[in-house]
């Protein structure tokens, strides 16, 4: 029997969970952002991401376990360009599922959101998900050297594009055609 991939909006009842993923080692090292570990800074953070118009963001949840967490963000309206972030938080979410979690943000972005173009940003010290961009469809565009700076040391940043018309032609792959709200997608 295979996993059961779901999504759901965040609240801030879910505060200190999403607290305390952003702040595992594993995955604060890779984000570009540090988070204090501030409760009320971090329910004021979901409900002001509730209410914006350019910013889509989810619980993603196997088998109703909450497991990690996705988001899409809109950095170009007029152009209909955005970008995504995943991370995950309980294990489960890291195997089993694998790129699965994926699909259903990308037909959300393609099909719900109407965008035309992903762009992200990857950490080079990121090997597991550099190596899923290329096996979802991105395209690698090249390497900002030394582009962003990380407890004051710089990094290299790997950027990745995928346009709507690239899922299109890989989507099938991974036979999900549903986008975060479970709504069937072209």
């Amino acid at each position: 029997m295979s996993p059961s991939l779901t999504f759901r909006p965040p609240t801030t009842d879910d505060a200190a969970l999403l607290l305390a993923w952003r702040r595992l080692p594993e995955i604060a090292a890779q984000s570009f952002s540090d988070v204090p570990d501030d409760i009320d800074r971090q329910r004021a953070w979901i409900e002001r991401s509730n209410a914006r118009a350019d910013y889509v963001h989810r619980i993603i949840q196997v088998d109703g376990v909450d497991v990690g967490y996705g988001s899409i963000t809109v950095t170009h309206a007029e152009w209909r360009i955005g970008t995504i972030g995943v991370y995950m938080g309980d294990r489960r979410g890291r195997t089993g599922i694998g790129a699965l979690n994926f699909a259903p943000m990308l037909n959300h972005c393609f099909h719900t959101l109407g965008l035309r173009k992903l762009v992200n940003q990857i950490f080079d010290s990121n090997p597991r998900v550099l190596k899923g961009q290329a096996l979802l469809g991105y395209r690698h565009v090249g390497v900002l050297k030394d582009h962003a700076l990380k407890d004051g040391t710089p990094r290299d940043v790997h950027l990745f594009e995928m346009r709507a018309a690239d899922w299109a032609a890989v989507r099938h792959r991974f036979g999900l055609f549903r986008d975060m709200d479970a709504n069937v997608t072209g």
